[in-house]
This record gives C-alpha cells, sequence and structure tokens, in this order.
C-alpha cells in the first residue's frame, strides 16, 4: 500500500496579518505551504521546486501583480497544469475574467477556514 504523499500549497501574500491567517488556516488543515510575498520572489522559489496548488493574491503591493505572475507561471511546463487559485476581493465580474489569465477559480476575501478547504478539496482530492 502506498502512503499519501502530502499536498504542498504556494502561497503568495504582501499583506502580513493575511498572509498569518492563510498560513493558520493551512495548518489546521493539514496542508504543507511555502509563501512568497512578491511576485519576484515567489519565481525565484519556484524555479526548482513543484507545488499542488498555487493560491495567488491578486493585488499584490509594488511589482508584478497575481495576474501577471500566474501568466508567467502557466507557461513553464512543470506549472502549466497547476490549479492557481485567485485569492482577493475583486467583484464577481473581474473574477470571471481570471479565468481568461490561466486562473482554475477564485476564493473571495474574507475567506473561511470551510471556503478553503473547498477550494483545497475540489482541486487536490
Amino acid at each position: 500500500m502506498s502512503e499519501l504523499v502530502p499536498k504542498t500549497a504556494l502561497v503568495v501574500e504582501d499583506d502580513p496579518a493575511s498572509k498569518k491567517y492563510m498560513s493558520l488556516l493551512l495548518k489546521k488543515l493539514n496542508c504543507q505551504f511555502i509563501v512568497a510575498e512578491s511576485g519576484e520572489q515567489a519565481l525565484e522559489m519556484m524555479k526548482d521546486r513543484d507545488v499542488d496548488i498555487m493560491l495567488l493574491d491578486i493585488a499584490l503591493g509594488p511589482g508584478m501583480s497575481g495576474i501577471d505572475l500566474g501568466g508567467i507561471l502557466k507557461q513553464e511546463s512543470r506549472h502549466s497544469q497547476t490549479p492557481m487559485i485567485a485569492v482577493s476581493a475583486f467583484s464577481k465580474e473581474d473574477v470571471n475574467r481570471l479565468e481568461s489569465f490561466g486562473f482554475s477559480d477564485y476564493l473571495a476575501k474574507p475567506y473561511t477556514i470551510n471556503g478553503l478547504k473547498e477550494i483545497l478539496d475540489k482541486y487536490l482530492h
């Protein structure tokens, strides 16, 4: 019988409180994760790493946005099939546009542990 391999999420979040909240929820859901504070840092981290899901804040601080980051990551063959979730307080109209940028789904801020669990269950199981 093969052992289950733990799932790993890439979290890209520039806001310290949001980063701490996401980390706390992922720990409670027994999901491993790596955290980047910017798109540029995430690109560096992902050069030699694979993850099972990407949770990208859309409105990152100065520098590239989550949309820019997602577009770059999705162009790389090793990440092209990895589910990419937009995490944002965008309006519903903006959410529909995210699919055209390669996003698999959307997690609306403020989110709950149940909302995050639904996303993880949908894409990781």
